[in-house]
């Protein structure tokens, strides 16, 4: 068996090897890039309704803050982001168009479809948006928020699925073996917005 012949098995070899594997590591790209934009057009739809409720019914900061929140995840995760003057008008006096298609996307705003995974608890507001900041990105989780709930200042990353919290869960508990999944209709059903976080009625 001459070189060259060797050289062909050789390669033939390390393809056989390691074709599988690339195409495993693609496949596996490309299902979590589809699964991470899944979950971003669910916040669109999620902020697009807190748009189309009127501004002026309810004139409070606590509404401000959420319509101010609704704009930064639409001009985030939408891809046409709005000019600033759009973006102020819908905060202070203007509602999104009524439209058939999001009609269908109510069922990301019902709560029973909202949950949580809580992987902090601290007695300062201060030592939670440490962590909603630095541990979450140790955890490789993205953004969180901080509830506070019974005296607690709580770490938790809100998101629309029972799976996709399970993921994230795992994903949690190898930073924090102590993080847990929460429905957020049980676990905090109503909240108010106040300065850093979101206070939590009493359950």
């Amino acid at each position: 068996m001459d070189s060259w012949q060797k050289i062909e098995i050789a390669s033939k070899a390390v393809a056989a090897l390691f074709i599988p594997i690339a195409l495993a590591f693609l496949g596996n790209q490309v299902a979590t890039s589809n699964k991470q934009r899944d979950s971003e057009m669910k916040f669109v739809e999620l902020a697009t309704a807190i748009l189309r409720q009127d501004p002026r019914t309810e004139q409070t900061s606590e509404n401000r803050n959420l319509r101010l929140w609704a704009v930064e995840v639409i001009n985030r995760y939408s891809g046409v982001p709005m000019s600033n003057a759009t973006a102020t008008a819908l905060v202070e006096n203007t509602t999104l168009p009524q439209l058939s298609t999001f009609e269908q996307s109510t069922s990301a705003t019902d709560p029973s479809g909202t949950w949580g995974v809580v992987f902090g608890g601290d007695t300062t507001l201060e030592a939670a948006k440490f962590e909603v900041t630095k541990t979450a990105q140790r955890m490789g989780i993205g953004d969180a928020a901080v509830f506070r709930r019974s005296g607690s200042f709580r770490s938790v990353k809100v998101v629309v699925s029972r799976a996709e919290a399970e993921d994230i869960v795992g994903k949690a508990q190898v930073v924090r073996p102590s993080s847990y999944v929460v429905n957020m209709s049980t676990w905090c059903p109503t909240s108010e917005a106040k300065d850093g976080y979101f206070e939590c009625s009493k359950p």
